[in-house]
């Protein structure tokens, strides 16, 4: 099934190594608080390394009592002032409401150099079971990209150290 894809992109004021290095290693229930349905991250367990790398796998527990799996596909850092770092992982084994909606999800993060700092940019796309991609683009979709704008912005307060 073909991915239904999301994406927002925000400024900061930081290079893209400085926020790639401050965001990535993220306490996630600090960045990523409950919009309307869905739920707050609140905390991280079965982690299988310091997230850095390929392979390494955690479960992310919510708010409302649903967890999921995630696991990095691609780390790569800036590796110099004028790189992009990337950050890729897949999320799998949804419960509660996206288990009912979605197969698995892929996320794509951008660390980009700008002329006097660096654009985040985060993509992701949710893989819907048979028969429920309208549910998926048009009821989550909305409430999606807000809370995905929202985030965003927590990650860009926390990529300058504020």
């Amino acid at each position: 099934m073909e991915l239904v894809e999301f994406s927002a992109d925000a400024l900061a004021s930081v290079s893209a190594r400085v926020a790639f290095d401050r965001v990535v290693p993220r306490d996630d229930s600090t960045l990523f608080r409950g919009f309307l349905v869905l739920p707050a991250v609140t905390r991280i367990s079965d982690e299988t390394g310091p997230w850095t790398g390929p392979g390494e796998r955690r479960l992310v527990h919510l708010s409302d009592g649903g967890r999921f799996q995630e696991e990095i596909l691609r780390y790569e850092p800036p590796a110099t002032p004028d790189a992009v770092g990337v950050f890729d992982y897949r999320v799998t084994a949804f419960t509660k409401l996206l288990a009912h909606l979605v197969s698995d999800a892929e996320a794509h993060w951008r660390y980009e150099p700008t002329g006097d700092g660096s654009r985040i940019r985060w993509s992701y796309g949710f893989r819907p079971l048979r028969g429920r991609r309208f549910v998926v683009r048009a009821l989550i979709g909305p409430i999606w990209l807000v809370y995905m704008r929202r985030s965003l912005a927590e990650c860009v307060r926390v990529a300058e150290g504020a």
